[in-house]
């Protein structure tokens, strides 16, 4: 036989009873209202002996109710189980019958305690033809609507998993982009290595030992998407003592970074792919070099990031050779697009354009945030 663990949900769970109590108790009051209504002119009979007489039916019904949901549950209709139909029509011209005996028994017993006077009517045939549909009628109703809340619950229960599904996609589609990212890094910063073992060994060597840290540091963070800007600017800063050592005289940055920014959350190597951009465009392709701008603040609820240089600049014609080039410069920028996208939606802007300075400006802007359950767009 078994246990109570094994049987259905709706018969097992006491907040099924207690909503199916609950909800035909308001039936029997407002069933107990239309008929003092109907009969206050006719024959009358008090109040509370009208609400006695629906609260009889409506325990019966609510005792039958959760075994209904639960049959429903069990035997659920669709396209695929529509043959289980004679079934539930079959329950259906039962229970009214099975209702009648108790309900019967109820009705006498009423009788008997409040007197013949108490109650208006006497069971005929016809009056039992007239319970019985009213009865089949009562019992189809609680079984759509068994069928209506299995259906709902898959329903959620397909939201929520497309929902998890999707988040899952999103956070396996950012982490592609990270590690998409980081090699290209690698990549860049080798090159330069390469570059110089021959001309200048000692450089090369202090590149290497900068690059081993940058590594280690970049792998300690490969667990979040977002960190601090503070962490961001630090890691920034390890990134551009390799570049000095590349570009000795030709490399000047400029920062202006405001203290009340370096709070903000951005999303893990958000500033190396534009300032690398700006390093290759801006300074490397120059004899004499250039300035490179990092500049952060709070405007209100935003944090505002801006990054430029003083090279030759971009153009309407120029901007998409400069950022969806298929070079690694391009794929960094357009990997931190595709990034802000995945993270912050349509509550972030991103533009790249012609600068103040006469070269090239990237501008980020992005919701303040200083805790990752505040949660982004």
């Amino acid at each position: 036989m078994p246990g109570v663990g094994h049987l259905p949900a709706e018969v097992r769970s006491l907040r099924v009873w207690a909503g199916t109590l609950a909800a035909w108790t308001v039936v029997a009051v407002l069933a107990a209202a239309i008929r003092y209504a109907y009969y206050f002119d006719r024959q009358h009979i008090p109040w509370w002996h009208s609400v006695a007489y629906s609260l009889g039916g409506a325990a019966l019904w609510a005792l039958l109710t959760p075994p209904l949901l639960a049959f429903g549950a069990l035997l659920r209709l669709d396209e695929e189980t529509w043959p289980r139909l004679p079934l539930h029509l079959a329950l259906a011209m039962v229970v009214p019958l099975v209702y009648w005996f108790p309900s019967a028994a109820l009705t006498r017993a009423g009788e008997q305690a409040l007197g013949d006077a108490g109650w208006p009517w006497e069971v005929t045939r016809r009056e039992f033809v007239w319970a019985y549909l009213a009865n089949l009628v009562v019992c189809a109703q609680v079984m759509a609507a068994a069928q209506w809340r299995v259906l709902h619950r898959e329903s959620r229960v397909r939201a929520l998993r497309a929902s998890r599904l999707e988040g899952e996609l999103a956070r396996a589609q950012l982490q592609l982009l990270r590690l998409q990212l980081d090699p290209h890094f690698l990549f860049n910063t080798l090159h330069a290595v390469g570059a110089l073992i021959h001309s200048d060994p000692d450089a090369a060597e202090r590149m290497v030992v900068l690059l081993s840290d940058l590594l280690r540091r970049a792998l300690d963070e490969m667990g979040g998407q977002e960190v601090s800007l503070r962490e961001e600017v630090a890691f920034l800063d390890r990134y551009l003592e390799i570049e000095r050592v590349r570009f000795p005289d030709r490399l000047r940055v400029v920062r202006e970074i405001q203290p009340d920014s370096l709070d903000a959350l951005v999303p893990t190597l958000l500033l190396h792919p534009l300032v690398e951009n700006a390093i290759r465009h801006g300074v490397a392709r120059h004899a004499r070099g250039g300035r490179l701008g990092i500049r952060a603040c709070r405007v209100g609820g935003r944090l505002e990031l801006r990054v430029w240089d003083e090279g030759a600049g971009t153009t309407t014609a120029a901007e998409p050779a400069r950022s969806q080039d298929a070079s690694p410069s391009g794929i960094g920028l357009a990997n931190t697009r595709a990034r802000l996208e995945h993270l912050y939606g349509g509550t972030h802007r991103f533009a790249l354009r012609r600068g103040r300075e006469g070269g090239t400006e990237v501008a980020v802007s992005l919701p303040f945030r200083t805790s990752r359950s505040e949660g982004a767009a």
